[in-house]
């Protein structure tokens, strides 16, 4: 899921990703309504778009992620920049101590979200959320138990200090100035998953 969300944020939706999309099976139960609710207007979205060309639905999703995360064809600072600076310092600027803060971390365990494919600060969503993956595989390849309540310990610190403090206030900006219900429902989706997993880290701590 981690990987999902990640790649919906840092790039517009292509055709490979647009037929992955339709063929996957909304969950009978969700741990929130609030995932609910997003995979139920995302796969809404999806059915209804069937009737139209492919690149109709990817044209009218391409200027909704432009609008929304660019600020294309808006007034300046309409958008819900997918940063984590923009919403967590001072004067809402990017490549503030956020960004610096997440750089030492990925320094720190020697891995480098795909910064140079996407060209986008570190503190972008995107890849905040590609680390997030990087943990959950490392703890379920960890072999011994303290190893594994270690990583959860990390999962659960870096939720809350670069995920959670932040995204519930960008999901909302998302929901405002989205025009589709694919990145409205993709908003919601991400908000009631970090807090399914803020619960979750928290019982895998040992």
């Amino acid at each position: 899921m981690y990987r999902l969300l990640s790649r919906l944020y840092v790039l517009e939706v292509d055709q490979e990703l647009l037929s992955g999309l339709r063929q996957i099976q909304c969950p009978a139960q969700c741990p929130n309504e609030e995932m609910a609710e997003g995979y139920r207007m995302m796969a809404e979205y999806l059915k209804d778009s069937q009737g139209k060309e492919n690149q109709e639905v990817l044209d009218d999703l391409a200027v909704d992620y432009a609008r929304i995360f660019l600020s294309a064809g808006v007034a300046q600072g309409k958008a819900a920049f997918p940063y984590e600076s923009v919403y967590t310092s001072k004067k809402h600027l990017m490549m503030q101590d956020s960004r610096n803060e997440v750089v030492v971390l990925y320094a720190a365990r020697g891995v480098a979200p795909s910064r140079e494919m996407y060209r986008v600060p570190e503190d972008h969503l995107g890849l905040l959320l590609e680390y997030m993956a990087l943990l959950c595989q490392e703890w379920d390849q960890a072999e011994e138990p303290g190893g594994a309540g270690a990583l959860a310990a990390e999962q659960a610190a870096f939720l809350k200090d670069h995920l959670n403090n932040w995204v519930p206030a960008f999901a909302g900006e998302v929901q405002k100035y989205a025009g589709t219900d694919f990145y409205k429902g993709l908003a919601r989706l991400t908000r009631g998953f970090l807090m399914a997993e803020k619960a979750l880290v928290s019982g895998l701590e040992v």
